[in-house]
């Protein structure tokens, strides 16, 4: 693989080539930026859509149980409802469209049409209630929502406040036509079609506004430009192309496919499942929801060669009990991002797996996905990394608690920060938090993105992260990873998930508390756990054995599949303050 990634820096990398890197400026945090970024285009959504439309006319796009869509079908569609869209809905360039619906084919119709027509998509965590759907429209300032009846179901109440026109997909009920709503399918009667050259994007208009899935207080809207997507798929389609040059194409291999398991409000499906498959001609299979049985009979009718998703899914598969009857051959990589992976799964899945190689990204919705990746047996050498950046990322460590911004030497633990393409342009109508997150360094310029994420790089460039900066037990002045606590325990083959968090303690003000849900069939105990994690772990961060708790149901998660641990901590601290038996 470092062969063909040589192969390609050296023929396809450079002034007049496919992939053309170069210096850019474009704004950032309220500031002119400048760093290295792709100069060859395209350089719009809309561009690429152009593209891939043409090159893969013919090959499926979509999958959705019995529903199937080719690249032209979808083309049609697009187009008629971009259409709609302006002709009806009166949408123009700028104006925001807002989506909340399960993973069905209209959420990507809805998304390609918007930002094709130079307006802002605007993709809602589904898993919302009415306050927060009705916060998320009203601080976009969306003119228009698109969503599915159980969507519906919850805005409703607020229709009247928000004064916005909604469409709605697939209506299981009649509860709709008391109001001025338009059904999906009634947009797709008008067959006319939109002047290709009708509207036009700048690279550095905004594309996007994805918000994040905050624990606390309200989520924050990250403002994602042209160029920060094509950015990423850009690096999408050099990755590809390394990929065949490390495995020359013999001509008969089948369409790629992938499965999308996750929520296509998340940056994971929407840039590296939905968009990354668009650019490469692709095939992608929707899921309607996660359920690891159903993920694993579309693996063996679909036959897809790449799987991305949260590393509990991952988990799910290989403990499911149709696993070893299943064929999952097709895999080639298996990974995802979105939350650390134990290293202990790395392993396991190049076991379980008979061709899959493990896989793992990492980045943020503020990054437009990830800023590195690491596979295979570089991946299998380096368990705990996430790899070393993109070509179009610039990293920096600092100490986030000294404000002089200098930078810390390789190997040094600090807060990670990056500068890059495909940093977000700010957060929506929201300035004080965009100039927390987006800082200047000494000697080094504007537009440093802090991450909120620990960890190190190491003097080989691999980036390894050790923990949220919020994420982290204080004992008594020592700071203990989470991850780090929770990789120990995950030794244990008896464990299933666990999640570390932090006691309240008089004396020491925290200490370690770990939460383990055993393997289905199997039972441990706390004596069993501490066998397991004190040789991996220093005195100071191995919890006392009263402060290791179980349970059988599994770990509370957010929308995204991560560990919600502040519920957590916060159930378990409740307890003991009342003195109350878990």
């Amino acid at each position: 693989m470092e062969s063909a990634m040589m192969e390609v820096l050296m023929n396809h990398v450079g002034p007049g080539k496919e992939f053309e890197l170069g210096m850019d400026s474009w704004e950032c945090g309220g500031k002119q930026v400048e760093t290295m970024c792709f100069l060859s285009g395209p350089h719009t959504l809309r561009e690429f859509y152009q593209r891939s439309f043409a090159e893969h006319a013919d090959k499926e796009f979509i999958v959705y149980g019995d529903e199937r869509y080719t690249y032209a079908q979808v083309e049609q569609i697009i187009k008629t409802l971009a259409h709609s869209l302006v002709e009806q809905l009166g949408v123009k360039q700028g104006d925001r469209v807002a989506i909340s619906m399960r993973n069905f084919p209209e959420y990507c119709f809805t998304f390609i049409a918007v930002t094709w027509l130079g307006a802002i998509i605007v993709p809602l965590n589904s898993w919302w209630k009415t306050e927060e759907l009705a916060y998320g429209l009203t601080d976009s300032g969306s003119k228009v929502l698109v969503c599915d009846t159980e969507r519906f179901g919850r805005i409703e109440p607020k229709l009247n406040e928000l004064k916005l026109q909604v469409v709605i997909t697939r209506p299981e009920n009649d509860s709709h036509k008391k109001h001025n709503i338009k059904v999906f399918e009634e947009l797709m009667s008008d067959e006319s079609k939109l002047s290709p050259a009708a509207y036009h994007s700048h690279t550095d208009h905004p594309a996007c506004i994805m918000y994040t899935s905050g624990t606390t207080g309200h989520p924050k809207g990250v403002v994602q430009t042209h160029r920060g997507v094509t950015n990423q798929l850009r690096m999408a389609i050099l990755a590809r192309k390394i990929n065949q040059i490390a495995f020359p194409p013999t001509g008969n291999e089948p369409q790629s496919c992938i499965v999308c398991p996750v929520p296509l409000f998340h940056v994971t499906a929407t840039h590296h499942v939905f968009l990354s498959s668009f650019v490469v001609g692709r095939k992608m299979v929707l899921m309607y929801k996660w359920d690891a049985g159903e993920a694993l009979k579309i693996i063996e009718k679909e036959k897809p060669d790449s799987w991305t998703g949260v590393p509990t899914m991952v988990q799910d598969l290989m403990e499911h009990p149709d696993f070893e009857k299943t064929d999952t051959s097709s895999l080639k990589t298996v990974g995802g991002g979105g939350a650390p992976t134990p290293k202990s799964q790395v392993e396991r899945v190049g076991e379980k797996f008979k061709n899959g190689a493990p896989q793992q990204g990492y980045g943020l919705t503020e990054t437009n996905g990830a800023i590195s990746t690491i596979a295979g047996e570089e991946y299998v050498k380096n368990p705990g990394s996430c790899g070393k950046p993109f070509p179009i990322v610039e990293i920096a460590v600092v100490d986030p608690d000294d404000p002089s911004g200098k930078l810390l030497p390789a190997g040094q633990k600090g807060e990670i920060l990056m500068k890059s393409p495909l940093i977000m342009k700010e957060y929506w109508n929201n300035r004080d938090k965009t100039d927390e997150a987006i800082i200047s360094l000494p000697d080094n310029g504007h537009g440093w993105f802090r991450s909120g994420d620990i960890g190190i790089v190491n003097e080989d460039g691999y980036i390894f992260i050790m923990d949220r900066a919020k994420d982290i037990i204080i004992r008594g002045g020592e700071n203990i990873s989470c991850a780090e606590v929770e990789s120990a325990a995950f030794e244990n083959p008896k464990v299933f998930e666990c999640a570390a968090f932090g006691i309240k303690d008089e004396r020491l003000g925290e200490v370690v508390g770990l939460m383990v849900v055993p393997k289905a069939g199997e039972s441990t105990t706390q004596a069993e756990i501490l066998e397991t994690v004190k040789p991996r772990l220093a005195a100071f961060k191995v919890p006392q054995q009263h402060h290791i708790f179980f349970q059988s149901d599994p770990l509370p998660r957010g929308a995204t599949g991560k560990t919600l641990k502040r519920t957590i901590r916060d159930r378990i601290n409740a307890k003991l303050e009342s003195k109350s038996k878990l």
